[in-house]
């Protein structure tokens, strides 16, 4: 075990060139536990068929419905009365409308 006082006899200059070995010895170590885990995870998808690059492709997220604007008015594209000002919870007609991958129609007030 590593004890403070082991380093009394050592000048300024000896504690750095301890810290900066130190500091190379962890870097290599954990470079070395991440090129280990590269390994097997490469191992692990080569065995299903797949590739670290076709990961890569599965972060894309879904698309999100159409995006509305604060301080704006929105209205069903059929049913005029239906109108919306952008705040608060969308209403029941238009995530309705969203739903059948529509969206209403901005206008300006």
């Amino acid at each position: 075990m590593i004890k403070a006082d082991m380093f009394d006899g050592f000048n300024d200059d000896d504690l750095r060139e301890v810290k900066t070995l130190a500091d190379k010895l962890l870097k290599n170590r954990d470079d070395n536990r991440k090129d280990k885990a590269l390994e097997q995870a490469r191992a692990t998808l080569a065995a299903v068929g797949l590739t670290l690059k076709d990961l890569g492709k599965a972060k894309t997220k879904a698309a999100k419905g159409p995006q509305y604007k604060g301080g704006h008015v929105y209205q069903h594209p059929t049913n005029k009365t239906l109108v919306w000002k952008a705040k608060g919870q969308k209403p029941g007609w238009l995530r309705e409308l969203e739903s059948e991958d529509k969206k209403a129609v901005e206008i300006g007030l």
